[in-house]
């Protein structure tokens, strides 16, 4: 399993460092480019899961300057919860699983921009699901049917349609890749601070 616990926290936090609402936050991210800058923000705010299993490390931003603005911010917030992702990725790969395709719920569900750094950081192709963006809450309420009605998981469950696909990007992915070698170093140099 990866887990990571704070994805869509990381963003409201970082918009509400930088003074954007999130739709802005978005906005400001694109309008800077994905791999704009040097900046790193690794997205622990609660401890990390997979695949440090480290409850006590806490977040950082590293590579900051002067040339830093609320926009190469937000795309380092964004680029540091698919690298977190990325990380999650390779240990289940690690462990012998193939993944092909991966399904987009939630809020960031709302992005295809940033869909298009997460499939290119993690090289497999992210399929959008008809309400994807309140999966989480309607995968609650079909448990929730399944409990009052005695439906099966069959019946209450059907695969949603999939709206459209984002491919991953070998050229984007080419652009971060030293910045993902440089987020995968510094867990260990912030781990005992």
């Amino acid at each position: 399993m990866s887990v990571h616990l704070s994805a869509a926290s990381c963003v409201d936090w970082a918009a509400r460092l930088t003074g954007l609402d999130v739709p802005g936050f978005f906005t400001a991210a694109e309008s800077a480019g994905a791999g704009a800058g040097p900046e790193l923000f690794l997205p622990y705010l609660s401890g990390e899961r997979t695949p440090h299993n480290d409850p006590h490390v806490r977040g950082a931003f590293l590579g900051l300057g002067n040339e830093s603005d609320p926009g190469r911010i937000a795309a380092a917030v964004l680029e540091g919860v698919a690298f977190t992702h990325a990380d999650g990725l390779a240990a289940l790969r690690e462990a012998g699983t193939h993944v092909r395709s991966l399904s987009v719920i939630g809020g960031g569900a709302r992005s295809r921009w940033w869909g298009g750094i997460i499939a290119a950081v993690l090289g497999v192709r992210l399929d959008y699901l008809d309400g994807g963006e309140v999966g989480p809450a309607l995968g609650a309420a079909k448990l929730a049917q399944i409990a009052a009605s005695g439906a099966s998981a069959a019946q209450a469950c059907t695969k949603p349609a999939v709206l459209h696909a984002v491919d991953p990007d070998p050229l984007l992915a080419e652009r971060l890749a030293p910045k993902l070698e440089k987020f995968r170093r510094a867990y260990a140099a912030i781990r005992e601070i």
